[in-house]
Order: C-alpha cells, then structure tokens, then sequence
C-alpha cells in the first residue's frame, strides 16, 4: 500500500528554498540574498512496516494495582529497522501509485522488524518509566503491515560534488541527521 502525499512538488520547492531560519534575529541582521533551490527534485518511496503494540499501566491514584492497556501504532522502515513513533489515523493510502516513482524494496523481514520495533521501544518505556516513576510494559506486538511512504528528496550542487535533503511528503517536515542513514542506504539501492 501507498501513502498518498499531501505536499506537491511545487510545495516541497519552497520548503527547501525558503528563507526560514531557526534564529529569526540572524536572519534580520544578515538577511539572504539568494535563496538555494535543488538542482533536481524527485519523489521516493521508502518501505515501512506498521505495528501495534499494547502497552500496560499501572494506574496511580485511587484505583490502584489495576492496569490500563492501550495501543501504540509503531512504524520501522524496512531497511535498517528503526523505529518511530507514527500516527497512522492521517494517511491516505492506496494500493498502487497513480504515477511511477522509484520505490526502495524491504530489506529485512517482518519478524526482524517487529523484535527491533520491541526492543526499541521497551528502550523508550524503561527510560519514561524512570522519569515519572512508572512501569509501563509493552509485550504483544501484531503482525506488521508494509507501506511505502513518500518523501522528497532534493539533490544540491556543492562546490565538490552533490548533497541531498529529504522532507516528508506528508507533513512537510525537513528530514534530519537520523533519518540520513537510511537515505543514504535507500538512495545507493535506487541509484
């Protein structure tokens, strides 16, 4: 299944050429004269698995000694198998693609990334649960379902070379330093 992305090509231009900055007062004192544009804009589907994961709490307070399960929707790529957080109510997918992308094959299998998905995210409990003093498990996992999601990716002319970066083609958001590896693996594959 594929995600449907929300951002046009268009759109993912002026993300990658705006003049935002993270620090608005440097961007007064020194405003840009230039703004940078890819030299060439393309769109790529990244493999993912999704799991549900049921997590329990202990409640505190009133009622307590009983426990609360709720479910968490977890997404791994299905390349290196790292695990993100994911809201998966937004999507909109589709079974094939209305035009033809390059699209990143599944590297690992669904049970590789269902025990890395656990581990990691039992990784994220252990330290929340320290935090705040609780101790939230997460045992069941559900079989994972395989998407491909999309995101941009804009190449950049350096003075030796190229570079890229990458946003997601659904919110918009500037992929960072953790999600490069995987781009780098995926973009080797597609080239």
């Amino acid at each position: 299944m594929f995600v449907k992305p929300k951002i046009s090509n268009k759109q993912a231009e002026d993300i990658f050429s705006s003049k935002k900055s993270s620090f608005p007062l440097i961007l007064k004192l020194f405003p840009r004269k230039n703004t940078i544009t890819p030299e060439r804009l393309e769109i790529v589907y990244l493999p993912f698995y999704l799991f549900d994961v049921s997590v329990e709490k202990q409640i505190k307070g009133i009622n307590r000694g009983e426990a609360l399960t709720q479910s968490v929707t977890l997404s791994v790529d299905g390349i290196l198998g790292h695990a993100i957080l994911y809201a998966e109510d937004s999507l909109d997918v589709g079974k094939e693609l209305e035009t033809p992308a390059p699209t990143c094959d599944f590297e690992i299998s669904s049970d590789e990334a269902a025990k890395k998905a656990l581990d990691q995210y039992k990784g994220i409990l252990l330290e929340h649960g320290l935090r705040t003093r609780s101790h939230p498990r997460a045992d069941e996992i559900s079989d994972g379902r395989k998407i491909y999601f999309p995101f941009w990716v804009g190449y950049f002319k350096k003075i030796k070379g190229y570079d890229f970066k990458a946003i997601d083609a659904v919110s918009g958001e500037i992929q960072g330093i953790r999600m490069r590896r995987l781009f780098m693996n995926a973009l080797r594959k597609l080239g």
